[in-house]
């Protein structure tokens, strides 16, 4: 029974990192899941006995970039300066695009179907409370306000993601990035972290 579950967890995997793919690279309605299985090695039948159809398979992927995304930026936060904190996440968050296919898939499938993406639901939150926390503790100039910190940290990073769709080979420049950050947020900053 064991050995049968871990199989059938084996091959979920390898169906959504399949599909995880093909929606990063030719987006939800040009991917079928004859491609899927054909990529994944694996029959039409595995992945009907996974899920239901396509959308059903996509919702897993963003669900499973979604996870990703979160895990990723559990290990960032702490209880350093929160804007120093918001530009690791922004880094993070770029990185996590560059490595992970499935983060990518993920957030391509959001803006194609018009659903949450994870910087919405999982990360925006969260800088949210860092800016917050920067407001309160004195450290932004009065007519910054958090909300134009959380407005900068979500332009910075979602122009991170066209910059790295649109680079020649899919990559970015982490430190370049994080200068980026730290000279955008230098004009909110009263002090430095």
């Amino acid at each position: 029974m064991v050995k049968r579950q871990n199989r059938a967890t084996r091959t979920r995997s390898s169906l959504l990192e399949a599909a995880a793919h093909h929606f990063d690279e030719t987006g939800y309605s040009s991917t079928s899941l004859a491609q899927v299985c054909g990529t994944a090695q694996m029959s039409v039948g595995a992945i009907t006995f996974h899920f239901a159809n396509k959308a059903d398979l996509a919702e897993a992927v963003e669900q499973e970039g979604r996870q990703r995304a979160a895990a990723a930026l559990e290990a960032i936060m702490t209880n350093g300066a929160p804007l120093r904190t918001v530009t690791e996440l922004i880094v993070a968050f770029a990185d996590l695009l560059k490595r992970d296919v499935m983060t990518r898939a993920a957030l391509r499938l959001a803006h194609e179907r018009s659903t949450a993406d994870m910087l919405t639901e999982v990360w925006l939150p969260e800088v949210a409370d860092l800016a917050r926390r920067a407001s309160a503790d004195g450290q932004l100039y009065p007519e910054v306000s958090a909300q134009d910190v959380v407005d900068l940290a979500e332009y910075l990073a979602r122009g991170a993601e066209a910059r790295r769709r649109s680079a020649p080979n899919g990559s970015g420049n982490a430190d370049r990035l994080a200068e980026v950050c730290e000279l955008a947020f230098r004009g909110a900053r009263r002090s430095r972290p």
